[in-house]
């Protein structure tokens, strides 16, 4: 897909009246659909209101990874093998990636997001390039992706090259899980790297529930255990989490403002103590400043870094000057450390 559909909250996610005051549809109903609109080749305009405040932009890559069609990979309509690449240190570094080539439906997008499935975006772009640059961040350590989309490349670098205890790498649509459980078989790791259907809401009523139960002496030996993170599809027998995450890493998922909180709480149930979370993701507006607000009040401690990387922090002055589809607060990652530190009892 050559263009990113980029949807920012401006108003609350509840029910509106449409164009002419009649039958109600949700906010996120009436985005998806423009979304549909721009994938399914439809020749009729996309414009935006401001309700929805949707633009179109073709920024897609900071070019940190040369990508080459692989020719000899399985012949599919609906998919193509690419490998993503990058020398540094004098050291090659690939991933041989499967992404979608069909257009969606709308009903394929509406109701849980599905825009993962559409092309590798720019954070997490940019987060994969960041871990191979920063080996030792997920070494001998377990490392979880969450919404990791139709690739989970983040997870996937830091399963083949970040030397890592164990990876599991997750999304909330099951249509990206198998995408990415066919790239991690290809890159022979299948025995190596989990591949599971979280849904962050789902998720996050568990995690609560587990607290709770902790709370009134209720614990598990491994310090979690969450079952049934779905609620429903193939994946709910195979959702227990056993124990806790080293590492968790989260690219461009912060532009939900209902699933925030979820979100924050999914990271926070399954970070260990004195775990670090990499959440990388455009300001978009308020929208990244409100998610790192939330995170300190559920207890993190938050570590905001503009100039995470020099190659990148380049790229990023580049586009400033010369390219006119590049917006900074659409495109550009911010990241965000998070930290959860043990607490320990008073007195």
């Amino acid at each position: 897909m050559s263009e990113e559909i980029v949807a920012r909250r401006g108003t609350p996610t509840s029910e509106i009246l449409d164009e002419n005051g009649g039958r109600k549809r949700s906010t996120a109903q009436r985005r998806w659909r423009i979304l549909a609109k721009a994938l399914t080749g439809s020749q009729e305009p996309i414009t935006a209101d401001r309700d929805d405040q949707v633009s179109v932009r073709r920024f897609t890559s900071f070019d940190l990874l040369e990508i080459d069609r692989l020719e000899n990979a399985p012949d599919d309509p609906d998919y193509g093998w690419h490998e993503y690449s990058a020398i540094l240190e004098n050291k090659p570094f690939s991933v041989q990636i499967r992404r979608i080539k069909k257009s969606f439906t709308a009903n394929e997008l509406i109701g849980f997001n599905n825009t993962g499935n559409v092309c590798v975006w720019p954070s997490e772009e940019c987060l994969a390039y960041y871990l191979l640059k920063n080996r030792e961040i997920c070494r001998e350590r377990r490392v979880l992706e969450l919404g990791g989309g139709m690739s989970c490349l983040a997870g996937v670098i830091a399963a083949k090259y970040c030397d890592p205890s164990g990876v599991t790498v997750t999304d909330g649509n099951v249509t990206s899980v198998d995408n990415v459980r066919c790239i991690v078989a290809r890159n022979g790791m299948a025995d190596f790297v989990q591949c599971r259907v979280v849904q962050w809401a789902k998720a996050a009523t568990a995690l609560r529930r587990a607290t709770q139960a902790r709370a009134f002496g209720h614990t598990h030996p491994n310090g979690l255990r969450v079952k049934s993170w779905t609620g429903s599809g193939n994946d709910v027998a195979n959702n227990v989490l056993e124990s806790l995450y080293d590492v968790i890493l989260c690219a461009d998922c912060l532009f939900f403002d209902e699933a925030r909180s979820d979100l924050v709480e999914t990271i926070y149930g399954c970070l260990a103590n004195d775990g670090l979370a990499l959440v990388m993701a455009p300001r978009r507006g308020s929208t990244f400043q409100k998610f790192a607000e939330a995170a300190v009040k559920r207890g993190f401690i938050a570590r905001q870094i503009d100039r995470y990387d020099g190659k990148i922090w380049s790229r990023h002055l580049e586009l400033l000057e010369r390219s006119q589809e590049y917006c900074p607060d659409l495109h550009y990652p911010i990241l965000l450390e998070l930290t959860k530190q043990k607490r320990t009892p008073p007195g």
